[in-house]
């Protein structure tokens, strides 16, 4: 929060007063912009007003309502009204628009609140929404086509062991090694979804703009495009394949040095499409960022500016 003469501003507040209004101006955009202005009015202390707008979008249904009950699961968890959650839940389960994407993550939040239990449940319900080619993918061990359907398995096979669950079927189709490595450029997750395959959610390796200018000192041949030609296409090409499907993309920012180290260690070349893949899948989460951050977030490119006066800008 930011400290003024005339008393205590919440940067939160400013932060959702903001996201309204684009909301307003971006009619496109509405429901993922309320969605975010929600979680700044709710980190704000104006929960009231977050479960305002959290029911509006319920009430409008679809995708977007169902991503809506899943936040307000999540506020009322936060607040300790679990009995307040678990109606949002019962009735997400029955609704209609329910997909993969959503059941994997509120499976993710109750196992982070330690429900392990209902995280199971809800990662079956995920289970069962897969495709009969995303199960014929992970039958072959075809890593990239697979991934998105193994991360989620072994996040469900995780809370089965803490649980004491046997394997089960499912558990034996993810026995490979992790170290695997998956779809880590946008044209990659294009062929998978025209390819038929819906993925939950993925990490995507880039260069930010510092290392970017890095990269093309040691490799002027593999980084041709213009910089700023750049970063539009890789912001067009992730709002596609968010279109197709994918419920969540992770930005791993690249490191060059650290590149060039883990491909030496690996005894291949930094540029090898399956060294980058590897690379990415070994970088911890807390290295990551989520796109598309919130609109008053900075940018995923690392320019420093606000994401919808960057890369996020209409256009």
């Amino acid at each position: 929060m930011t400290v003024t003469s005339g008393g205590v501003v919440h940067v939160d507040t400013e932060q959702a007063e903001e996201l309204e209004a684009d909301a307003l101006a971006h009619p496109d955009e509405r429901e993922e912009i309320l969605l975010e202005a929600a979680d700044a009015w709710h980190r704000a202390g104006r929960t009231d007003r977050a479960h305002a707008i959290l029911a509006d979008l319920v009430a409008q249904g679809g995708e977007y309502g169902c991503h809506a009950r899943v936040q307000l699961a999540d506020q009322h968890l936060q607040a300790g009204e679990a009995a307040l959650a678990d109606v949002e839940l019962a009735a997400l389960a029955k609704d209609p628009a329910l997909g993969e994407g959503h059941c994997e993550l509120v499976a993710e939040l109750l196992a982070a609140h330690g429900d392990l239990d209902q995280a199971a449940r809800w990662y079956d319900r995920a289970a069962v929404r897969l495709t009969d080619d995303q199960l014929d993918a992970l039958r072959r061990r075809d890593g990239w086509l697979a991934i998105a359907a193994t991360i989620m398995l072994r996040n469900r096979q995780h809370v089965r062991q803490q649980l004491g669950l046997s394997p089960d079927t499912l558990d034996d189709l993810i026995t490979d090694s992790p170290e695997s490595g998956g779809p880590t450029t946008s044209e990659d997750l294009l062929n998978l979804l025209d390819a038929g395959i819906t993925a939950g959610r993925t990490r995507m390796l880039t260069f930010q703009r510092d290392q970017r200018r890095l990269a093309q000192q040691h490799w002027p041949d593999e980084y041709t495009q213009p910089e700023e030609e750049y970063y539009t296409a890789a912001e067009h090409r992730w709002r596609e394949v968010r279109d197709g499907g994918v419920a969540a993309i992770t930005v791993v920012p690249a490191n060059v040095d650290d590149l060039i180290t883990f491909a030496e260690r690996h005894g291949g070349s930094a540029t090898d499409a399956d060294i980058k893949r590897r690379y990415c899948q070994s970088i911890p989460d807390s290295e990551t960022v989520t796109w598309p951050p919130d609109r008053n977030a900075s940018c995923w490119c690392g320019t420093g500016r606000k994401y919808k006066k960057c890369c996020g800008r209409p256009g």
